[in-house]
């Protein structure tokens, strides 16, 4: 255990370091402007991602994917670079690469093996900056464009400042917010508040800010006064083509699907609970769990010691297509994420694809999902992290089959109406000239 002196001594030294990281960035963004003779081809976009598929299977990935694919189908002549490092520098990579690039469907990624992501952000995103700014110019790119987080995007921000050419963020969500629902304590740290810091350097600096939610828009805006005319909303969005109606015949009328991580701020223990609440009360409701995490062996645990195995099913890690059709079987899907700061402004991919499915949701009664669903949402609210209201709610969704029909169709309507990626990617490719 660390002794009071060390432990001062050490928070400070690491205070000093984050300031240093912050100073010397801002002022290479600055110095560096228009430094490397360039000219760009308008209509070409770098696109800078932190990890892709089939390395992680995960929301981020999936998005990435699909922005990508919605940009080259508007016409967007786009070049996808992931971080440099990535894949090699993870070790939960799922497969190995064999070359520096790997095709998904009709989309390239290209990867650089160096530098790693083992070193002071710092040194990394002077280092990568290079790499991103080499490809930049290979590509003759307009624009270059990154995505969450501030480490994938730095180095991508000091390359177009040496290129003098646009920078796109595209902001997901906040790393930060997102550990502190998993590690109590951690917003005391100076490795959250340098993640903060540079997240705020980053969005400061770029010429067009995109969002994933309004909820994270107001945070920005609240925390690091960002102008309102650069801001843009990218919300999670799908292509409907791949998500299509199940047919009703094969629908079980009693079972809650849900597919996405296992991580204990998505609170599926307030779900399992919330099943125990209405399986003591008489009722035959079943709950399929797709997908793996961290959380699983405790929720497991949980499920076993409340006598809840032949009602909660957990299918584990499934390909995309396999888990679509299981969740398809469902008669609705539940994301009953905490109230934590992270789930009241960071929207989950998984609940604009169940809706495309025709699904109807129970979600929490979270500033986010209120956005999300709209004025004439297509399922239900319950008090987050509130078990027994969760119970009440899944009892009278599943007991009424005409509105749960209703909500089907209404589902996909609003998706199709508001959540494809066609109706927004146009503004990541809009030159800036015009």
């Amino acid at each position: 255990m660390k002794r009071p002196l060390q432990t001062w001594l050490t928070e400070s030294w690491l205070a000093f370091s984050r300031l240093l990281t912050f100073h010397i960035l801002e002022r290479r963004l600055f110095e560096h402007s228009g430094r490397i003779p360039y000219e760009p081809q308008p209509g070409n976009l770098l696109y800078v991602a932190a990890s892709v598929l089939p390395y992680h299977t995960s929301g981020y990935t999936t998005r990435t994917h699909e922005v990508v694919c919605a940009l080259n189908k508007a016409g967007a002549r786009v070049h996808v670079l992931t971080r440099p490092g990535y894949p090699w520098d993870r070790k939960d990579r799922l497969c190995d690469p064999v070359s520096e690039e790997t095709t998904v469907g009709d989309m390239c990624y290209r990867h650089a093996q160096a530098p790693a992501n083992n070193r002071p952000v710092l040194q990394y995103a002077l280092q990568a900056a290079r790499v991103v700014a080499e490809s930049a110019v290979r590509h003759r790119v307009a624009v270059i464009h990154a995505a969450s987080n501030h480490v994938n995007a730095l180095p991508a921000l000091l390359a177009a400042r040496q290129l003098g050419i646009p920078f796109q963020y595209e902001m997901r969500g906040l790393w930060e917010l997102t550990r502190i629902s998993r590690q109590p304590g951690y917003e005391d740290s100076q490795a959250y508040k340098q993640g903060l810091q540079l997240e705020g350097l980053v969005a400061r600096h770029a010429d067009r800010l995109f969002v994933i939610s309004e909820q994270l828009g107001k945070y920005v805006q609240t925390n690091w006064d960002i102008d309102a005319g650069r801001m843009a909303l990218l919300p999670n969005c799908v292509d409907p083509e791949r998500f299509l109606i199940a047919d009703p015949q094969q629908i079980e009328s009693n079972t809650i699907g849900y597919a996405g991580s296992l991580m204990g701020y998505e609170g599926l223990d307030t779900l399992i609970d919330a099943v125990d609440i209405l399986v003591r009360s008489g009722s035959s409701v079943r709950v399929v769990i797709i997908g793996d995490g961290e959380a699983r062996p405790q929720l497991e645990t949980r499920v076993q010691r409340l006598g809840l195995s032949e009602r909660i099913y957990f299918s584990g890690k499934m390909p995309p297509d396999a888990a679509r059709e299981k969740l398809a079987r469902c008669a609705l899907v539940c994301i009953p994420r905490k109230p934590f700061k992270v789930c009241e402004i960071v929207p989950p991919i998984k609940l604009v694809e169940a809706l495309a499915m025709g699904k109807p949701v129970i979600v929490p009664d979270l500033p986010v999902f209120r956005d999300e669903l709209g004025d004439d949402p297509a399922g239900w609210f319950f008090r987050s992290g509130d078990a027994a209201d969760l119970a009440h709610v899944i009892e009278a969704a599943l007991g009424n089959e005409e509105k749960l029909r209703e909500m089907s169709d209404q589902a996909r309507d609003y998706v199709l109406a508001k959540r494809c990626w066609h109706r927004f990617v146009d503004k990541m490719a809009k030159p800036y000239d015009s």
